[in-house]
Order: C-alpha cells, then structure tokens, then sequence
C-alpha cells in the first residue's frame, strides 16, 4: 500500500554503485536484476539500503541505470545522485509487484497537480523491504525536442 504523494526537497547522495546503459523502458528490469545479483555478490545483503537510479536526462537514446549501496565494496565505484529543490516523494510498505506501474501512478498523480517529472527517477529499497521512489518535479509541461532545440 502507498502512502500520500509528498512534494519536499531531495538531497544529493554520495553512494558506491554499479551502472549499465539499457536503451528502453523494457530493459530496465533485467538491467536492476543483474546490478542487484552483482552487488549481493559482492556482500550486499538484504537488509541493507539499496539505491536505485534511473537516468534518461543525459542521453535521450540511453537510460543509465544505477544501483548503489552507501558503503564503497569490490567492484563499486563513487556514484552521486543528484538532489533537487522540489521531489515528488512516495513510500510503499512493500516492493510494488511491477515497479514501472507504480511509476506511472506517480506520473500520473503528478499531471493531476500540473506537475511533470524531470528525472532522473530514484528509487529506493529499505533494509524493512518497504520502497521510496523518488523524481525531481516541474511545474507546467515538458518541452518537446522541437521545441527544446529551436
């Protein structure tokens, strides 16, 4: 079950993470399977906070999909997430089912209040199994590329 749609201030994290590029919504779920197979190979447990990250921004033909842990371990390296003045913030008590539908709700929520994700998207999975996810927001609509390159 979510709890209520926050709008608060998101800060910058200093993590230790893996990274792979994937170049389609679809590809994000093996993308998250095989970074959280590496990190609990390299000691992650499960109780322990895990960090998702998920970054379209940079390059629109790739997404960067990030998985981090705040202590550094073999294999990681430095990962900074970035913060943003306004987030649109909201916990699950427990891992949603399909991740990328609870997405689409937050999205969703957040075109009701005139609100657009900017990204990247930060999810965020507590050592209770409860989830936080997590996007910088905008008021008003996103440009279109056309609109952004003229």
């Amino acid at each position: 079950m979510a709890h209520g749609l926050a709008l608060v201030g998101l800060p910058e994290l200093e993590l230790h993470g893996m990274s792979e590029a994937v170049r389609d919504e679809t590809e994000i779920p093996g993308a998250v399977a095989r970074l959280l197979e590496r990190l609990n190979g390299q000691g992650a447990i499960e109780s322990r906070e895990m960090h998702l990250c998920y970054d379209g921004t940079s390059d629109r033909t790739l997404i960067r999909v990030t998985a981090a842990v705040g202590e550094p371990m073999t294999g990681t390296r430095p990962v900074t997430l970035p913060g943003a003045g306004t987030a649109a913030v909201i916990r699950f008590g427990e891992r949603p089912v399909n991740t990328g539908d609870a997405w689409l709700m937050l999205d969703t929520a957040l075109r009701g209040k005139g609100l657009t994700a900017v990204g990247p998207y930060r999810q965020t999975i507590h050592g209770d199994g409860s989830v936080t996810l997590a996007v910088p927001v905008s008021s008003g609509t996103p440009r279109t590329e056309a609109e952004a390159s003229a």
